[in-house]
């Protein structure tokens, strides 16, 4: 019979305990609302109180500086005064424009043909005499004098003429408002007065023709105003260079355009805040750290779960951005080297999609932090990305130089991309390059690992990086183990090895896997001289002989348990802690039960009392662990071990687990296990079934005394 694993929780069920399961979960969601909330409180202060940073200062236009200012480093800016020079130059070059009068021709020849109507009215004699002198008063008399009484075939070619004249001045362009009328009516006049073949019929076509000239084109206010802001857009930005440490304003000197330019341009700007600003941040800041909750409850939720981890994942976010804002006018893009840190530290104490959620938010926050937004928001998430993709690489240490390597490359092209992007100068873009390739991109390293040592004890998190300090062999543990139990010692050195070996076959972790072998036995440090490994080689007799099966099987169980506590007494990780605790799972001690079995009071022997208590291994590494427990010291027991044999008792004592139920609470598939088979089983046999050569004696040695 297997005794369940984790049998104790029963008590725990019914209506007290349901009632204390949900305070706990009250108390996590008030715990993380208020974590929430603190997180928005400081990101914010940080945003809003960017202005309050030392170095920078509220200057306004006309206003005298209280101290002589200087460029703290190299930076562009736009000369905005000289900029707007530029383009209203361009804009006054814009010649006004005017829209064609398609009818203009043809309503001036209708107006002249109306005028010769009304000379043929008052040739007729009554009141048409009187209006035609109103609408022509520049006529001389003696020509209106002729007209009256001149033929009419004579006033219809008139009529003709006035006519075409009108016609060929109207089809050049005369714009409204300007001299092309003044102009266009002299050239009708003139016209008018060469082609006369008298002096009267001469005056009297060039008042007609002259007076019904007008403009064929209208001025366009729309259309000019559209021209000249398009040749205002055309003018680049004036974009100059101050230098690091040239004087920017002088004490008592007043602040013109070109001054607050270089200030904000410089970041020492100290902009007044409004509450549309204050609103602004309050609630995107609050949106994004919504965001980030909501990313880590649906992809980490263990994270989520834990307020400890979340708390890490809060400082994470918090203080990076505090710094930058610190270091900011110190060194230009700083993001480049606080943010893929942070993510780099947040992928490995926490999880990679954590470490990309952070990376994002930091993105974004520092976006919203500077001016000019986009090019630092593509410069943070990029070198991150790229920090993430080789986060695997942080150990071993050696491997260190490929992240750094990549983020290298990917930061002088990031830095040469933006700074194209921004039309910066190349002496500007080599600078800024090699000092993200060479400063930032180990920094970030050095920085992330710095953080990860730091912080992993403190929150209780397991790295890889923690577990290469358990697997020194001179941790007072393990030397503790070697001299004063060394069959265990050099037990748990073989078990690491199969157990390591099982779970790179597996896609288990395998640095895991081998510090939870190693330490896998340490319970028996209590009593070492019971374990039949020890006693021969600490000069002890089997003391099983004088016990009782029972209790025996008490002192062999016991093991597990001492382990467990030795562990935490020694502050091993809860991850190999678990591996200890579940390294039998509810297996049979069978060697006693065998033995009570065939004793006198054999139908009093229960089962249960030969079981170790749990629980199961519930993580593949666990569970390698036990196997490789197993086939170890069954191995050993082979009088002449041959390769077939191993095999054999490889398989049996593996499947002899899975059929009694110690691989069920773990995820290991049955292709899994028969890959533990093959592996195991080549080691053992390579360790087992070696074949010597018989040296010969020395010649000498028959002659010693």
């Amino acid at each position: 019979m297997k005794r369940a694993p984790n049998s104790g929780r029963g008590a725990s069920s019914g209506p007290g305990g349901e009632e204390r399961r949900g305070e706990r979960r009250d108390y996590r969601t008030w715990l993380r609302a208020g974590l929430g909330v603190m997180v928005w409180g400081a990101l914010c202060s940080i945003l809003l109180g960017y202005n309050l940073f030392p170095g920078r200062h509220s200057l306004r236009l006309g206003e005298p500086s209280p101290a002589l200012i200087r460029a703290p480093r190299m930076a562009q800016y736009v000369d905005g005064e000289a900029t707007e020079l530029l383009r209203q130059n361009a804009a006054d070059r814009v010649s006004r424009q005017y829209v064609p009068l398609p009818h203009a021709p043809a309503d001036a020849e209708k107006r002249v043909d109306d005028a010769f109507v009304l000379l043929r009215d008052a040739r007729r004699g009554g009141q048409a005499e009187e209006t035609l002198k109103r609408r022509l008063p520049d006529l001389p008399a003696a020509s209106l004098e002729w007209a009256l009484q001149a033929s009419a075939e004579a006033i219809e070619e008139l009529n003709e003429q006035a006519r075409e004249i009108v016609r060929m001045v109207m089809s050049r362009e005369i714009r409204e408002g300007t001299l092309d009328v003044r102009v266009a009516r002299e050239d009708a006049e003139k016209g008018a007065r060469t082609r006369a073949s008298r002096p009267e019929a001469g005056d009297l076509v060039a008042a007609i023709a002259g007076r019904e000239v007008t403009p064929n084109r209208r001025y366009d206010e729309d259309g000019t105003k559209a021209a000249r802001a398009d040749a205002r857009g055309r003018v680049q930005e004036v974009v100059r260079t101050v230098h690091a440490d040239h004087p920017i304003i002088s004490e008592g000197e007043r602040a013109t355009g070109e001054h607050l330019a270089m200030l904000q341009a410089l970041g020492l700007t100290s902009p007044s805040l409004d509450y549309r600003r204050i609103t602004s941040i309050v609630v995107i800041v609050g949106l994004i750290v919504v965001l980030l909750g909501v990313q880590t409850r649906r992809w980490a939720r263990r994270v989520y779960e834990e307020p400890k981890r979340l708390l890490l994942l809060s400082l994470l976010a918090v203080v990076p951005l505090f710094v930058i804002n610190l270091l900011t006018l110190a060194l230009p893009n700083v993001w480049m080297l606080m943010v893929p840190a942070a993510a780099l530290m947040s992928a490995v104490l926490l999880t990679d999609v954590v470490g990309m959620a952070l990376a994002l938010t930091l993105s974004l926050l520092v976006g919203l932090m500077v001016s000019g937004g986009l090019p630092a928001l593509l410069l943070s998430l990029g070198s991150a990305a790229v920090a993430l993709a080789y986060a695997s690489h942080i150990w071993p240490l050696s491997r260190l130089r490929w992240i750094v390597g990549a983020m290298l490359v990917t930061n002088v092209v990031l830095i040469a991309a933006v700074g194209l992007l921004q039309a910066q100068s190349l002496v500007a873009i080599a600078r800024e390059a090699g000092l993200a390739a060479f400063l930032y991109s180990p920094g970030t390293a050095v920085l992330a690992l710095g953080g990860i040592v730091l912080l992993q004890r403190p929150f209780g998190i397991t790295t890889h990086l923690g577990l290469l300090e358990l697997l020194n062999l001179q941790v007072p543990l393990l030397r503790q183990l070697q001299s004063e139990a060394p069959g265990t010692y050099h037990h748990s050195l073989m078990v690491a090895n199969l157990a390591e070996a099982a779970a790179e076959v597996t896609g288990a972790d395998a640095l895991l896997t081998r510090v939870g072998a190693l330490y896998h036995d340490i319970g028996k440090l209590d009593r070492p001289g019971f374990f039949v490994e020890n006693q021969s080689l600490l000069g002890v007799d089997n003391v099983h002989d004088r016990l009782s099966s029972s209790l025996s099987g008490l002192v062999i169980i016991s093991h597990v348990k001492d382990g467990a506590d030795l562990g935490k007494e020694h502050h091993l990780p809860p991850e190999v802690v678990k591996i200890i605790a579940q390294h039998h799972g509810t297996s049979l001690v069978s060697y006693f039960y065998q033995q009570a079995l065939s004793g006198e009071q054999s139908e009093a022997v229960s089962e249960d009392q030969y079981r170790y208590p749990g629980p199961l291994p519930e993580a593949k590494e666990a569970a390698l662990v036990m196997l490789a427990d197993s086939v170890q010291a069954a191995t050993k027991s082979i009088a002449e071990p041959t390769p077939q044999r191993v095999q054999q008792m490889v398989a049996d004592i593996i499947q002899d687990r899975v059929v009694d139920g110690q691989l069920q609470a773990c995820d290991l598939t049955f292709r899994d296990i028969a890959e533990v088979e093959v592996v195991m089983g080549q080691i053992l046999t390579a360790s087992l079934c070696r074949s010597r050569i018989e040296y010969p004696e020395p010649a000498s040695a028959g002659m010693r005394t």
